[in-house]
């Protein structure tokens, strides 16, 4: 890996705290994942919770489908806690610099939520679309999805 990653370091043992000073300390492990405190708080009494591969992946898609579904697994572990006394949780993923991904190594964010806790995670403001525009949307994404099926098959073929 070219460039520092400092979830690489707290995997590798390099970075035995955070850049505030708190101990990184591992909350939950599995064989290719990790979950633990963010020093990113939405309030001051909420916790915020990262789920990481050991592995460096800059993007979801470079993930292998067993870390994929250790990830979900273990953000599912993390919200179901997290729920025991909170409401709900926000489950986040920034998935590219344009997405606002801060650290470039896949990383899904669990915040806990409570009714009337005034975090704002949705901020956009929503627009109003026609039906017809809608259907038009639809079958472009179907077929961004059988383009990226196929490339994948013709890729897996390759593999063999």
């Amino acid at each position: 890996m070219e460039e520092e990653c400092i979830f690489c370091d707290f995997v590798n043992g390099k970075w035995k705290k955070h850049r505030n000073k708190f101990v990184f300390e591992i909350l939950h492990e599995t064989e290719h994942t990790i979950s633990f405190h963010s020093i990113d708080f939405p309030s001051p009494k909420k916790e915020h919770v990262l789920i990481i591969p050991k592995k460096h992946y800059k993007d979801l898609e470079d993930c292998p489908k067993k870390t994929l579904h250790e990830l979900i697994e273990h953000v599912s572990l993390i919200s179901k806690a997290l729920r025991l006394e909170n409401d709900g949780t926000n489950i986040l993923l920034n998935d590219g610099i344009i997405a606002e991904q801060s650290v470039m190594h896949t990383h899904f964010h669990v915040v806990p939520r409570n009714k009337g806790d005034k975090i704002q995670i949705e901020l956009w403001k929503r627009v109003s679309i026609t039906a017809k525009k809608f259907h038009e949307m639809n079958l472009k994404i179907k077929k961004m999805i059988q383009k990226v099926e196929t490339n994948t098959k013709v890729k897996n073929k390759k593999k063999k």
